[in-house]
């Protein structure tokens, strides 16, 4: 392998050793890192700040990775990587880095290698995902920090990062809106929400986070002040549900901790800098990137779906469009959706085969109309019937 180096800082060595089982493409992607420097340490915040711009680079190229580092004096000499989605070999150059009120800041560059053969990683077509406010189990434990309206800054956080980094979503971000759905019927039959939202928010899926455990561990205070600061976990549930069936396709648990840095009786506004730019902050935004890469791999081969939302003699208007990556001339195939009563007298929609394919003439932002051509091509369809793009 092949190592870049910066004229700043001659002994700053970055190196990335990735299986290779294929041909690949090679392509330069810039990223940037930021980090907070606590007690001095630059050494920490370097490390840290080229963690997150490795991260960032290889999420925007539709790569995730798992890492074993290798660090000296506080430099990153050695980075081994495991990659999925066909990001398979690169050379790291730190281009600069600079101190700036407290927070150290980078700029490096990677010499991407792709497989050529990675369709779906390569796919411009983007699902839309309710995001409504998270759900707090234990709302008791906000109350270290006084950190009201966690739970609406959360979501609104995640949905930023999932709109600037994923390659196969965007959000529709409701963070001030609680989705009512009664418990039982996410914890009795845990796998079906109510279809009725896909209706009135277009979306193709629904994310519902739930925050578990936000407790801070026990550690030695005097006189009410902490002698060193406690660690304090976040713990959060991602369940991912089919907008148009209802079904859960996807669901993860993830757990971090880090330090709590302020008092014990210091409220922190959580739409703060000061407290996303603190290592409690910090941690969780790194969890939320994970998360986002998470969801990026279950949605990357699927095909997009959308529903035939109005009609009119010939013509056709679906809820998908140009930010769902569609352009003026693309074809989809239509599916006839039928509903049909389970033994709880709730509705179960299957698809039944159509031979009829649209050609998109008109496309918005989140819609796009189509004119049907050929004999009957119009007779069955009616409205909540599903185009398919893949």
């Amino acid at each position: 392998m092949k190592f870049g180096s910066h004229r700043s800082m001659a002994n700053m060595v970055l190196a990335c050793c990735l299986f290779i089982t294929v041909p690949a493409q090679a392509k330069w992607v810039q990223s940037h890192g930021q980090a907070k420097i606590i007690d001095h340490n630059v050494n920490q915040a370097r490390e840290k700040a080229i963690e997150q711009a490795l991260s960032y680079a290889l999420l925007t190229s539709g790569a995730r990775f798992s890492s074993e580092q290798t660090v000296s004096n506080g430099q990153l000499i050695n980075d081994e990587f495991n990659l999925s989605h066909h990001a398979q070999s690169q050379r790291i150059e730190l281009i600069s880095e600079q101190v700036n009120d407290g927070y150290l800041s980078v700029k490096i560059r990677i010499d991407m290698l792709e497989n050529p053969d990675a369709t779906c990683q390569n796919s411009t077509l983007k699902a839309s995902i309710l995001l409504p406010q998270a759900q707090m189990k234990d709302r008791a434990q906000l109350r270290y920090g006084n950190l009201g309206q966690f739970e609406q800054h959360l979501s609104a956080q995640f949905a930023d990062i999932i709109d600037q980094h994923s390659r196969s979503s965007f959000t529709h971000a409701h963070p001030n809106e609680r989705l009512d759905v009664e418990q039982s019927l996410v914890d009795t039959r845990g796998y079906r929400l109510p279809n009725w939202l896909a209706e009135i928010t277009d979306s193709q899926y629904i994310l519902l986070p739930q925050i578990i455990d936000m407790s801070p561990e026990p550690s030695t205070r005097t006189f009410g002040i902490w002698e060193n600061d406690p660690m304090r976990v976040f713990q959060l549930k991602l369940s991912l549900f089919h907008a148009i069936s209802g079904e859960k396709v996807w669901s993860k648990h993830y757990r971090q901790e880090a330090q709590w840095e302020f008092s014990l009786q210091q409220s922190v506004n959580p739409n703060s800098a000061q407290f996303w730019r603190s290592e409690y902050g910090e941690m969780i935004h790194a969890l939320l990137t994970d998360a986002s890469a998470d969801l990026d791999a279950v949605l990357s081969c699927r095909p997009l779906l959308g529903q035939v939302i109005a009609k009119q003699a010939d013509r056709i208007i679906i809820n998908i469009g140009r930010k769902n990556g569609l352009r003026v001339g693309d074809t989809l195939q239509l599916v006839l959706q039928q509903n049909i009563p389970d033994r709880l007298d709730n509705m179960r929609a299957i698809a039944n085969e159509s031979q009829v394919s649209i050609t998109l003439d008109q496309i918005t932002e989140e819609s796009a109309t189509a004119l049907l051509t050929g004999v009957n091509a119009a007779l069955n369809i009616q409205l909540s019937d599903l185009v398919i793009k893949r």
